[in-house]
């Protein structure tokens, strides 16, 4: 089974030591919120490679503003420099820690006017069970509100993947069950996407949990 955990926003030209500060909140609430997710690689060319990966050391302030450097976009023309409005980039895996296998990607600090006006940034929690046990609800739903006060997203959402067809799906996309889903007062994201009983976040916008969540997580 496989859930995921997205929040968007749009064009922000984040200084990159304050983005450096919230990627390091981002790490403490996944460690904080289950072992393991407490530790991460970066993604290797292959499945060895990636498995035998040195673990990075998230807390470190320092390292993250490298990696993050590290990932920003470049011109193809040499001397290849990097394109600031493009951003941010880091990825990593948690090398399929105990029975959960966990990516969290981190795309921020673009301000292009040719990318989406309200999802070119992103930070994201890809989870796929191994086994029948998986991470809590109420613990995904506490990741995902987190995010959302870290990152502060125009939208975000939680989706379960299904086979086409399962009652619960969204119109939208058959294949998804949504499972909680954010949107900020300002207009942007996708319309008509409410779900379950509405709350406010502590920053502002409104957050809808689909009140099956528990149920709809169980290997199906």
């Amino acid at each position: 089974m496989s859930v995921n955990i997205y929040v968007y926003w749009g064009s922000r030209n984040d200084n990159i030591d304050d983005l450096v500060q919230r990627t390091q909140l981002h790490f403490r609430v996944l460690a904080k919120a289950d072992e393991r997710l407490s530790q991460w690689a970066l993604l290797g060319r292959s499945l060895k490679k990636a498995m035998t990966s040195e673990k990075i050391d998230t807390s470190s302030a320092e390292l993250l503003h490298g990696w993050l450097l590290r990932g920003q976009n470049r011109t193809d023309v040499a001397p290849r420099q990097p394109i600031p409005e493009l951003g941010y980039r880091l990825s990593l895996w948690n090398q399929r820690s105990g029975n959960v296998e966990a990516s969290t990607s981190i795309n921020c600090g673009a301000y292009s006017e040719y990318l989406s006006n309200d999802s070119q940034n992103s930070a994201s929690l890809e989870l796929t069970y191994l086994q029948e046990h998986g991470i809590d609800s109420t613990l995904l739903i506490n990741i995902f509100k987190e995010m959302v006060e870290i990152w502060s997203p125009a939208w975000g959402m939680i989706w379960k993947y299904v086979h086409t067809g399962h009652p619960a799906a969204v119109p939208s996309d058959p294949t998804q069950i949504q499972l909680a889903f954010y949107q900020k007062h300002d207009g942007l994201g996708p319309k008509n996407r409410t779900i379950g009983l509405e709350s406010r976040a502590r920053s502002g916008g409104s957050i809808w949990i689909n009140e099956q969540v528990g149920n709809l997580l169980e290997r199906q």
